[in-house]
């Protein structure tokens, strides 16, 4: 069976990737915390910031939305951790090397060696768990019937959304966690195999959108209200699944697209390199925050820009690098031995 490609999807992906840059010009960068409440400053900030929540929450939904009742690729992954461990041990080696880094420890850099095991990305972590469980999730997934999906979509999101304004009883953290993660692959599967909102028009998926945004924005900075601004609340759940669904409609051709695409994650993992977090984004932005509102928000959108080109850089010649030493064939050597290995235990369990 030949599955199409959806370039709608793909460019959705860029977005969200500049969103997550947004959040952490904002954030990291020291905007939002020189801004005083009440200001026009910290209204306009926070709505840059509160429209960008919905990226990481977007992403996961992407994984669960566009999924297929096909075998998952090991060596994808295993790719995928050889990436990190760029991002974590060898970046981090080449700032330390160059005089970049003030604060070298040899444990530390022991734990850079290892990016899941000492949670160095958390989003990364998270996914690495979801990854092993996708095969299962997608066994109820692919056989549920559309009314089912329908009621399983809207549990999900009672128990572990809406519940999560009041307390955090099933223990998301706020959604950096593993469960949260593998709660949006479902959330994102189940919209899909129950056609959620899919017979309603654009127009009004994007009045839905924008009713998440200015809702979630006026409780936070009219009413001092944070319980909607964080990964698990229903609004910047929504707000996500609407950006999927959006997006997914949208027919490009776009070779270009495609090839930018897959360099997204990269992105990610450069600007939380802990050398690029802690010396050079901590506090960099401070002075858009100080200048004309206007020119303000025109500056958080180019150093936005900025760290994605700079991010999508290095991972177009780290790719390049990664081919060169022939990363994608050792990936699958390493599968193949752990299969061998996994078939021999086994045994002992027969």
């Amino acid at each position: 069976m030949k599955y199409e490609r959806n370039y709608g999807i793909d460019l959705l992906r860029l977005v969200l990737m500049y969103m997550v840059c947004m959040l952490h010009t904002l954030g990291q960068g020291g905007i939002l915390g020189v801004c005083q409440a009440g200001t026009v400053e910290y209204k306009a900030f926070w709505f840059l910031e509160i429209l960008s929540y919905c990226a990481v929450d977007g992403f996961a939904i992407i994984s669960g939305y566009m999924a297929v009742d096909r075998p998952r690729k090991y060596e994808k992954l295993v790719d995928m951790w050889f990436q990190a461990f760029f991002y974590s041990f060898v970046i981090t080696m080449l700032f330390t090397l160059a005089g970049c880094n003030q604060v070298w420890e040899k444990a530390d850099m022991i734990r850079c060696a290892f990016p899941v095991t000492f949670g160095k990305f958390w989003y990364f972590t998270a996914f690495f768990a979801l990854f092993f469980a996708i095969p299962i999730l997608n066994k109820f997934m692919f056989t549920v019937e559309e009314q089912s999906a329908k009621i399983a979509f809207l549990i999900l999101i009672i128990l572990f959304s809406c519940m999560g304004l009041f307390a955090d009883a099933f223990k998301t953290q706020g959604g950096y966690s593993t469960l949260w993660l593998i709660i949006l692959y479902c959330i994102g599967a189940l919209a899909k195999r129950g056609r959620v909102f899919e017979q309603k028009k654009s127009f009004t998926l994007i009045i839905m959108w924008a009713i998440c945004i200015f809702w979630t924005w006026a409780a936070h900075v009219f009413q001092g209200n944070e319980q909607l601004t964080n990964f698990v609340s229903p609004t910047i759940l929504l707000s996500g699944l609407l950006m999927v669904i959006l997006f997914s409609r949208i027919r490009l051709k776009g070779t270009v697209i495609a090839k930018l695409s897959p360099l997204a994650f990269g992105i990610y993992l450069f600007q939380l390199n802990q050398v690029i977090w802690n010396n050079y984004l901590r506090g960099a932005f401070t002075f858009v925050a100080e200048t004309n509102i206007i020119l303000g928000v025109v500056y958080a959108f180019a150093c936005a820009a900025l760290i994605f080109i700079s991010g999508l850089v290095v991972e177009f010649l780290r790719t390049k690098i990664a081919k060169v030493i022939k990363i994608p064939e050792l990936s699958k050597k390493i599968v193949s031995v752990f299969h061998w290995m996994l078939k021999k235990v086994c045994v002992i369990l027969k």
